[in-house]
């Protein structure tokens, strides 16, 4: 539901006569005995309709709004545990289509009001490549009729009935003619590499697309209402530079409403804790790519040649992140793409083999990354809830998929799509995909009710592989393809433009809170 929509739990409407006086008069002084019984008897219904109107507490609070869903039933399991797959290796939409965009016309509930139109309500007209008619072969597209939300009110509450069951995860991507929630401009928090609008990418299309689940719909984050919803609480992000780009999406969102203190910075610009002082909520990211304990130490090859190679323990997790999350309530973990470089993977501080070992003396076994980074996942899952001082819900992000095509990053390759899908998924990443979600099965099926409780799987891989046409491509640098530019443009298919898909990913996981922000 939109920031500025509301519902309306009273709708009384008062009308007033207007009758001469003369005839009052009149009226009156023939039936004035029966005036004054009639009177007598209404005067005590209205004097008390009147203390329950003005005395009851309003349930539609912001906080309400935001558990609200426009369609839905009870309780939705907002994390999916088992792998679920969309339709990842569809065709793109072609075609031109003109797109009228009213943001005033947002779906709200069939009880509420229309919505009052605010500087921000305005109609553009964008035009986009999307076939509106074939959009529904972007993903699942076999969707089942909604059930709609009732509202039970009584004088001190509304009472939300939610879908039995949505499964998130399934769904298709379909247009969506309202703006993003924030522009480059709007949005001070979003890195040169990932502002695509400032660096000069033409289409604009790729961003105005929703996911939307088979059984249910996925509303946007409502971030004023969020930000009550997590009043006295905190929320941190550990992972790497995909890590990084979620945690700026979040930041810009929320920074629509309050502009947040910023109040750590590391040297390296790595580590960040922002704090919205009139919500006391803090949200941080650390840099930690593996998530587990990393030593880098150089090796020497045969030619005498040094260089700094990653040591890997995967039975320990980073102190980096581990030590900082005491009393943080919403832990969110992701790790991918470094695990491809070479390293030494040790185990009870003994090596255990490496990955890339190319006549490296140190490196005697060569045993690939796929069996260390599932140690490191088990560990990750199972160790996380006892950290000292940590009470709060673990969020392992599934892997995000990149969309490099006719190359790799540094030979050639290149994401120039304009509309989703178009793009299969690669098995090198449904590989750690399948790791990520085997791991989380097999960890939790050990848990106890409670443990479960408190670990998630937010799962993204395979609504992002869809996305091929979010990313920055050449221009992750400004104006790439100037004359001042003396070489070839970089292209980026790994990370996401801000605004873009990854938006979603937010999404995705604030519609997961509801469990542990607000308890029905």
């Amino acid at each position: 539901m939109g920031r500025d929509q509301q519902i309306g739990i009273y709708d009384v409407e008062k009308s007033v006569g207007s009758i001469p006086g003369t005839e009052i008069r009149s009226l009156f002084n023939s039936r004035r005995l029966l005036t004054v019984v009639l009177f007598a008897a209404f005067l005590p219904v209205v004097i008390t309709s009147s203390f329950f109107y003005y005395t009851t507490p309003d349930a539609s609070t912001a906080a309400m709004l935001f558990f609200h869903k426009p369609k839905g039933g009870k309780n939705v399991p907002s994390f999916i545990s088992a792998t679920s797959s969309s339709n990842t290796g569809v065709e793109p939409s072609n075609g031109d289509t003109e797109i009228t965009t009213d943001t005033n016309q947002e779906e709200s509930s069939r009880n509420s009001p229309e919505p009052e139109a605010t500087d921000e309500d305005v109609e553009r007209t964008i035009e986009t490549s999307v076939d509106v008619e074939n959009s529904t072969s972007l993903g699942v597209n076999d969707s089942k009729p909604h059930e709609e939300t009732t509202l039970e009110e009584n004088t001190s509450s509304i009472v939300m009935k939610r879908q039995e069951y949505c499964d998130l995860v399934k769904g298709s991507w379909v247009p969506d003619p309202r703006p993003p929630q924030y522009t480059n401009s709007s949005c001070r928090y979003i890195q040169g590499h990932q502002n695509c609008m400032k660096n000069g990418r033409p289409d604009t299309g790729f961003m105005y697309w929703k996911w939307q689940p088979q059984q249910c719909d996925l509303p946007r984050i409502d971030a004023q209402a969020f930000l009550i919803a997590m009043r006295n609480r905190s929320m941190t992000f550990a992972g790497d530079s995909i890590a990084r780009n979620q945690f700026q999406s979040l930041l810009c969102i929320l920074s629509q409403v309050e502009v947040p203190d910023h109040t750590y910075n590391a040297p390296d610009d790595r580590d960040n804790i922002y704090v919205f002082r009139t919500y006391d909520f803090t949200v941080a990211i650390y840099w930690s790519p593996y998530l587990v304990h990393v030593e880098d130490k150089d090796i020497t090859w045969p030619d005498n040649k040094t260089q700094s190679v990653a040591h890997i323990h995967v039975d320990k997790l980073d102190r980096a992140w581990t030590d900082r999350i005491s009393g943080v309530d919403i832990l969110q973990i992701s790790t991918g793409q470094w695990w491809f470089k070479r390293g030494l993977f040790l185990k009870g501080n003994k090596p255990m083999g490496g990955h890339i070992c190319d006549g490296w003396k140190e490196c005697e076994k060569e045993i690939g990354f796929a069996d260390p980074y599932r140690l490191a996942i088990h560990s990750l899952l199972k160790n996380s809830l006892s950290i000292p001082g940590y009470t709060g819900t673990t969020i392992l992000r599934s892997f995000a998929p990149d969309h490099f095509e006719g190359g790799a990053w540094d030979s050639g390759g290149r994401c120039v799509r304009t509309t989703p899908g178009g793009v299969s998924i690669s098995s090198l990443t449904n590989w750690m995909y399948e790791i990520q979600t085997e791991e989380f099965q097999n960890v939790t099926g050990a848990m106890s009710e409670s443990e479960k409780q408190r670990i998630k799987l937010l799962d993204i891989t395979n609504l992002a592989q869809i996305r091929a046409d979010g990313h920055p491509d050449v221009y992750m640098k400004f104006q790439p393809f100037s004359k001042e530019m003396k070489q070839p443009p970089q292209k980026d298919c790994l990370h996401w433009c801000l605004p873009g898909p990854i938006d979603t990913w937010n999404d995705l996981l604030v519609e997961s809170l509801h469990d542990k922000i607000h308890n029905y």
